[in-house]
């Protein structure tokens, strides 16, 4: 009996620590601006600007780095800014990454009067000027999976996922990112971004990658 209440207690505190990092993780993606659906041609240049300043210490770091998610979409369809995205999207590997010195990085970061800040949880960085919020960039960190040699997400919840479970870790094939990486142009800024066009978007986003997805509050009532 007390093998058996043990196990339950272990049980329910693995639970609540698990549960934890779902909350706060939710709550991380969700503690954003919800911005207007057409911005102003300020504000798109200033994400533009914010991802011109962000290659610059990625580079000097030297990392490997390319547009991601819905940055991707809108230098594909838009050659700029999605107009409703206030922040840039971008991913990096874990190899290079785990490399580098932490306080190195934010000391890099923060030359450029940029801050940085890693969600463990989800396994990406949040980056944005000292002296404002938004814009601000996201760079979600990849590594290739031993067992199914494809490109998979990082972080504590991530990493409670079998391999195979694909649609959850947005896996897709190394060879996407295979050195060089090409540059597409996003408004001024020309940035590193996968091969094959959308190619990559279809295992970023599994279940709409086809669609044209807006956001709820931009959407009209036909859609």
């Amino acid at each position: 009996m007390k093998t058996v209440r043990f196990q339950q207690k272990r049980f329910l505190i693995l639970a609540s620590i698990i549960a934890f990092f779902v909350v706060m993780y939710v709550f991380w993606n969700n503690n954003q601006e919800v911005t207007d659906c057409f911005m102003s041609k300020e504000a798109l240049k200033k994400v533009e600007y914010l991802l011109e300043t962000v290659q610059k210490p990625l580079e000097e770091l030297r990392l490997t780095y390319f547009l991601c998610y819905n940055s991707l979409w809108g230098a594909l369809k838009m050659k700029g800014p999605l107009p409703w995205q206030n922040s840039v999207e971008l991913c990096v590997l874990n190899k290079e990454v785990a490399a580098i010195d932490e306080g190195f990085l934010i000391r890099t970061f923060k030359r450029h009067n940029l801050n940085i800040v890693y969600n463990s949880a989800g396994g990406y960085y949040r980056i944005s000027r000292f002296s404002e919020l938004f814009p601000s960039a996201t760079i979600t960190v990849f590594e290739e999976d031993s067992v199914t040699h494809q490109m998979r997400r990082v972080g504590f919840i991530h990493r409670m996922l079998p391999p195979n479970a694909c649609e959850e870790l947005n896996c897709f094939p190394p060879e996407l990112i295979a050195s060089p990486i090409p540059t597409i142009s996003f408004g001024d800024v020309f940035v590193p971004a996968p091969r094959d066009g959308i190619e990559i978007q279809k295992y970023l986003f599994p279940y709409s990658w086809w669609k044209e997805v807006t956001p709820l509050n931009c959407r009209t009532v036909t859609e």
